[in-house]
């Protein structure tokens, strides 16, 4: 009797900058400090990061802190 083999597909792990791209389309947005704290980066790191974005074809938006709240949120432009 032939054994029959399931083929499983791996996923590769996603990229830091994936990631990133990731937490930047969510429709709030997020703060460079639960960006670092995502992606275990320095908060520098994050900042540097969004140049990159930017830099690239991507836009971001920079939202207001939420009501009572002291840090600014960042998020990908809507086309």
């Amino acid at each position: 009797m032939a054994k029959t083999t399931k083929t499983q597909s791996k996923k590769k792990p996603l990229t830091k900058r994936e990631q990133l791209i990731q937490l930047l389309d969510k429709a709030e947005g997020a703060t460079v400090n639960e960006m670092s704290e995502a992606l275990y980066w320095l908060p520098h790191t994050v900042r540097a990061a969004l140049t990159r974005v930017r830099a690239g074809d991507r836009k971001l938006e920079k939202l207001p802190p939420e009501e009572g709240g002291r840090y600014a949120r960042y998020r990908l432009e809507k086309a």
